[in-house]
């Protein structure tokens, strides 16, 4: 039972609902979700430089940053080659910044700054502190796994009552977008690596 509504809860945020994950910023009751007027240039000011040619977790953020632009025919494989270069430079174009192809500053907060911190925290959101291993079974923590994990990619998984088959695999294939050992456990690496490609593409909502 408590695995059904564990998996009904990460539906419903995927979906759209209230984010379950410790520290998000929540919106003022008397506004939409998304769409205060702060900004998020905090988050953008701590995102590091982004080079064609670069891997990991830095350009699995900036490809799923520029995907949420419109530019749906990046998928989010941790490679800066020539799609994303391609979507870089139109996006620097359109925002009277040197079509470089270089992320920097300036692109990170015309992509990043201008959203409102429900949706990216705004470099205020702590990853867990726990480990998760082949053979967790407990669900408070595969809740939180899954969670952020969904606001990467909507990856389907049919049964997670135990941290085994689907959901080990699930974290692989991040891993090996995110740049980092693809061994399935969860450690400080990957915990990093999820909540910075969430808040950066603006995937926590409220």
């Amino acid at each position: 039972m408590r695995t059904f509504l564990i998996k009904a809860l990460a539906v419903a945020v995927f979906s759209g609902g209230m984010a379950v994950t410790t520290g998000i910023i929540a919106a003022s009751p008397a506004m939409a979700c998304g769409e205060e007027q702060e900004r998020s240039d905090r988050l953008a000011s701590s995102l590091p430089q982004v080079n064609p040619g670069d891997t990991g977790q830095n350009v699995l953020a900036l490809q799923l940053s520029l995907r949420n632009e419109g530019y749906t025919y990046l998928n989010g494989t941790g490679d800066y080659a020539g799609n994303t270069l391609t979507a870089v430079q139109d996006f620097q174009r359109k925002n009277g910044i040197n079509p470089s192809g270089i992320v920097g500053s300036k692109t990170w907060h015309a992509l990043v700054g201008k959203l409102p911190p429900s949706l990216t925290g705004n470099g205020a959101i702590t990853p867990p502190s726990f480990g998760i291993n082949p053979g967790e079974t407990d669900q408070d923590k595969l809740g939180q796994l899954y969670n952020a994990l969904m606001r990467v990619h909507p990856y389907q998984v049919t049964d997670w009552g135990t941290y085994e088959g689907q959901m080990v695999a699930m974290v692989q294939d991040f891993q090996r977008r995110a740049g980092i050992k693809d061994s399935g456990i969860v450690g400080p690496k990957t915990w990093n690596a999820l909540y910075l490609v969430v808040s950066a593409s603006g995937g926590w909502g409220c």
